[in-house]
Order: C-alpha cells, then sequence, then structure tokens
C-alpha cells in the first residue's frame, strides 16, 4: 500500500501529475548507501553487519542477489532494534544526511509544479522506513517508494516497471481520473524509463548513459 503523505484527492476532475524519482535525481547517489554508513556511525548496524551488507552489495554487481535481496540484508539490522528507536534513526538520517542533499533545481522544479496545481507523487525503490519523512519535508502529496517489513526484508522493489504499477494502482485506488498530457516525470536512469514513458513531459536529469542511450531525445536537466 502507498504511503500517503497527506488525504488522497478523490474527485471527478482530471489531475495532472509531477513524478519524481529520488536516489540520482533529487539527490546525487545512492541513499541506501548513505543510510548503512549513518547506522553504523549511530552504532546500530554492527562491524558485522556492515560486512555482510557491503558483500551482499557486491554480490548484487556481480548479479548473484536481486536488488531486493541485496537491500534485505542490507537492512536485517533493523529486526534487533526498537520501532521507537528506528523511527528516531530514521528521522535523524533525513534531517542530517539526506534534506541538505537535495538540489536547490529539484526544490524549484516542485514548487512550481505545486503552483500549477500538479499533484506531487514521489516514487522511489528506497525504502519507506526513511523515505517517508524526505517525503513529507519536501511537501509531497504522496509517497510510493520500496515496502519494508519490520524485520527488514524486502519483497517488493519499486523499480523499473514496478514504479508504474505502483503509481496506476494509486490511481485506481483513489478514483482518479490523470490527463498524462500535460503531467512531468523525472528521472536518472535506465530503470526510470517505464515511468518517464507514461507522460508528456519526460525530463531526464544528469542522466547516466545507459538512459541517454535509450532515449536520446528526452529533455535533459543538469542540477547541481
Amino acid at each position: 500500500m502507498p504511503v500517503r503523505v497527506m488525504l488522497s484527492f478523490r474527485d471527478h476532475k482530471p489531475v495532472s501529475l509531477a513524478l519524481f524519482d529520488f536516489d540520482g535525481t533529487l539527490i546525487p547517489g545512492d541513499s541506501v548507501v548513505d543510510y548503512l554508513r549513518f547506522a553504523r556511525k549511530s552504532r546500530a548496524v554492527s562491524a558485522r553487519e556492515f560486512i555482510r551488507a557491503v558483500w551482499a552489495a557486491v554480490q548484487y554487481k556481480c548479479k548473484r542477489m536481486t536488488d531486493a535481496e541485496s537491500k534485505s540484508a542490507a537492512l536485517a539490522f533493523r529486526k534487533r532494534h526498537d520501532p521507537a528507536y528506528l523511527d528516531r534513526l530514521d528521522r535523524q538520517f533525513v534531517e542530517q544526511i539526506m534534506l541538505p542533499k537535495v538540489y536547490a533545481e529539484g526544490k524549484k522544479r516542485m514548487d512550481l509544479h505545486r503552483q500549477a496545481g500538479k499533484k506531487l507523487v514521489l516514487v522511489s525503490a528506497s525504502t519507506e522506513n526513511y523515505m517517508r519523512f524526505v517525503a513529507e519535508a519536501l511537501g509531497f502529496d504522496v509517497l510510493l517508494a520500496t515496502p519494508i517489513e519490520p524485520d527488514g526484508t524486502i519483497k517488493r522493489n519499486c523499480k523499473g516497471e514496478a514504479k508504474v504499477g505502483r503509481i496506476k494502482a494509486w490511481i485506481d485506488e483513489n478514483c482518479l481520473i490523470v490527463d498524462y498530457g500535460p503531467s512531468y516525470a523525472y528521472g536518472d536512469s535506465k530503470s526510470d524509463l517505464p515511468m518517464l514513458r507514461i507522460v508528456g513531459h519526460p525530463v531526464q536529469v544528469n542522466p547516466k548513459k545507459k538512459l541517454r542511450k535509450a532515449a536520446p531525445d528526452m529533455d535533459v536537466l543538469h542540477w547541481k
């Protein structure tokens, strides 16, 4: 189920969307990596758990693990901790590490879409436990991120075609009529391409080579 930052929009008027990827798009780099480092520095992650997480990342790079398996290994430390402690850890991570990294140009683009009446949707493969604080702080209307089990297990990664599935499920759930023509989407990697292609205004942000090669005619922005 999607995490709602605000109330659902139940009306029969067409709405347009502004869909934003997070990692590599609104911030540089990978937030999961930053999260693990922060948790290690905060002593929430033991040395052994950190080594296992690094090993899992290597296995994923070598295509011996799926994204979901690698993330599950990295977040397995969460099963040892009290939910209240984890909430504090996640909020501190966002406030201290994530929010200062958000591109100023990205914030300005969000403000423009908000003023134009578009619904801002944060669509991320990163996990809901900390992304909910990101979405709240940045004023997104809705968060669609990777669900996480209490023990840190990831069963459904919100990536690639799964992003489109989550978007359409949210639209159906809220009985929305979406006008895709004036809608925008922002992404940085080839895995964002399915989401970019459903709107009338797809925008590549600091795009990786595979995305540029796959869609060379899309608009490109370079945020710093």
